[in-house]
Order: C-alpha cells, then sequence, then structure tokens
C-alpha cells in the first residue's frame, strides 16, 4: 500500500504498477509481482488531478460521464479514459495477463493536479502471500 498527495501543478507520470523481469527481483521473487491495483481517492478538492489511462478507450456514449472526462477542453471527445478524482471512488485493473506477463494497456498516470489538493491511496495484490498466516492468540485474559 501507497499513499499520494498532489498539489498545484504536481503529477504522477505514465508507468505500470507491474515490473519487468530482473526489476524488484528480490521482491517479485519473494512475494510475486503486482498482480492487480486499486486507487481509491481519499482527498478531492481540486480541479485536474484526473488518472488517465492512455491506452484504454472510452465507453461510446455519455452514461459514465460522471466520472470519466468525455470532452477535453476544446469540447473534442476523449478518446481514452480519464478518471475524476470523487472522494469515495476507486479504480480497479488487474496488471498481469494470464500467462503472468504485464499488461501494456495499464499504462496510467496521474495528471497535473491544477489548482487544490488531491490525495489517494494505492493498494496492490501480489501472486504470491506477502507474508505467512500467523496463527491468532485467542488465550484473552477477562477483565
Amino acid at each position: 500500500m501507497a499513499g499520494f498527495r498532489y498539489e498545484d501543478k504536481q503529477e504522477f507520470k505514465p508507468h505500470f504498477d507491474w515490473f519487468e523481469p530482473g526489476e524488484d527481483d528480490e521482491n517479485v521473487t519473494l512475494n510475486g509481482n503486482r498482480l492487480t491495483s486499486i486507487f481509491a481517492y481519499l482527498l478531492a478538492n481540486c480541479t485536474g488531478g484526473t488518472t488517465g489511462f492512455p491506452k484504454v478507450l472510452r465507453p461510446v456514449g455519455r452514461d459514465w460521464c460522471d466520472v470519466l472526462v468525455c470532452e477535453d477542453e476544446e469540447g473534442y471527445a476523449m478518446e481514452h479514459v480519464e478518471v475524476r478524482p470523487i472522494v469515495g471512488n476507486a479504480v480497479f485493473w488487474w496488471n498481469l495477463r494470464n500467462n503472468g506477463t504485464g499488461d501494456e494497456g495499464t499504462l496510467h498516470a496521474g495528471r497535473p493536479v491544477i489548482s487544490g489538493v488531491k490525495a489517494g491511496l494505492n493498494i496492490w495484490t501480489r501472486e504470491k502471500a506477502w507474508r505467512e498466516p500467523q496463527p491468532m492468540d485467542t488465550d484473552y485474559e477477562s477483565e
């Protein structure tokens, strides 16, 4: 898990959440690659600050325009997915294909915050258990 806070003009450049072979080898060997990602919006008192997926086509129609940007600044239809930062909403995606390789379509970026503040939380699941489950101590003393 990781939290992020963006203020005026801050952004997160395009990236993948999965690791290439040889990248972060110790963690990937021990815990597996990042299988899925969840990005939850905790604070969204801002303009701008969308989460963009340039390789994912935006659904046709206006049904999703309350959570996706449907038109750019010039009024042209957005071709790819840009998720609006809305407190309480979250975006989920699979990072890996069925064969275990990284999905290039998951390229994403935290677009610049024009003004205000956006904060979010990343949650990643892994291919393997993060740590061995520990038995719970159920021998409680009564008070």
